[in-house]
């Protein structure tokens, strides 16, 4: 049991009750007098703020945070998704349905092409995250030096570490969206730096090992080319099966909207309550002296009918 008192209630209480005693110094064995002295009591008690302590339970979080890394390299735009389509709509489908699964959370997103950057800082707009996704494209074929799959690895690694230092109580997860498709020389960055910093991790693959042909951008039909040939773009499973491994987390092939599996959207902004909440006891010991109250209320009442029975006989 706990207390937290209010002295000058407390002490108010005290001379008041010093008063009831000396003002009724020569009645002191009648009920009216241990009556009035009761709710005095319990009044003091009130005063002292008594509570039934609670559980100390560690703090439950309730905030979550997901950043999303995105490959939209040219890649991106091979048209063998879901039948015909660019791969770029399926990352679109499935950032949609994320985020339907998972409206509370907090997004950022990180786009890899020629770099890396953060195009969606830390937001719970999920309307604009759905919208980005739907509009992002990929980069223009002309424009392009190559592609390296760890690229957004420091961004995503700074988002994170950011989260942690913030909102220490927050769920974290990352979501890696790509081909896997690595055309410079340089071997991949390992993403096992992310994983202590993550409660869980999904690396979702697009491509198939056939292949697709790729447009220059989104709006156009004209494709990409060498020497009149046009180019294939193959999915490369095994490097993103080693992203997923190096994050903790799993890796899932996709080929075409839905089904996905997501974690429990248990959003919403991070508390410090702790356990359960203490217990107070200060109602019942109000409940008490306003029933002790009122039983001396009706004996005074039945005091005064019988002395005006009295006086008019």
């Amino acid at each position: 049991m706990t207390l937290t008192p209010l002295w000058f209630l407390f002490a108010a209480v005290i001379v008041v009750l010093a008063l009831h005693v000396w003002a009724s110094r020569r009645t002191l064995r009648t009920p009216a007098f241990w009556l009035r002295a009761g709710v005095l009591l319990l009044l003091g008690a009130v005063a002292l703020q008594p509570a039934i302590v609670g559980s100390e339970d560690p703090p439950t979080p309730t905030a979550t945070d997901i950043v999303l890394v995105v490959d939209r390299t040219t890649s991106m735009g091979a048209a063998d998704y879901n039948g015909k389509r660019p791969r770029m709509e399926g990352v679109a489908a499935d950032v949609a349905e994320l985020v339907a699964a998972m409206p509370s959370a907090r997004y950022s997103v990180v786009v890899m092409d020629n770099d890396a950057r953060i195009e969606v800082p830390w937001t719970t707009d999920t309307a604009a995250v759905v919208t980005f996704a739907q509009t992002m494209g990929w980069r223009e074929e002309t424009f392009g030096i190559g592609s390296d799959i760890s690229v957004g690895k420091p961004l995503a690694e700074e988002l994170l570490s950011t989260s942690a230092q913030t909102r220490p109580q927050a769920r974290r997860f990352l979501v890696y969206l790509g081909d896997g498709e690595q055309t410079m020389e340089a071997t991949p960055a390992s993403f096992d730096s992310l994983a202590p910093l993550l409660t869980g991790a999904k690396v979702w693959g697009y491509g198939t090992q056939q292949g697709g042909r790729m447009t220059l951008r989104s709006d156009t039909d004209e494709l990409v080319e060498q020497d009149g040939v046009p180019q294939l773009s193959m999915i490369n499973e095994g490097a993103l099966q080693q992203i997923a491994d190096d994050l903790g987390g799993t890796y899932e092939h996709r080929t075409g909207p839905g089904g996905l599996e997501f974690w429990s959207d248990g959003a919403g902004a991070a508390t410090g309550e702790t356990g359960t909440p203490d217990y107070s006891l200060v109602w019942l010991l109000a409940l008490a002296a306003a029933g002790v109250l009122a039983v001396d209320g009706w004996f005074t009442l039945r005091k005064t009918r019988y002395a005006r029975r009295e006086v008019s006989v």
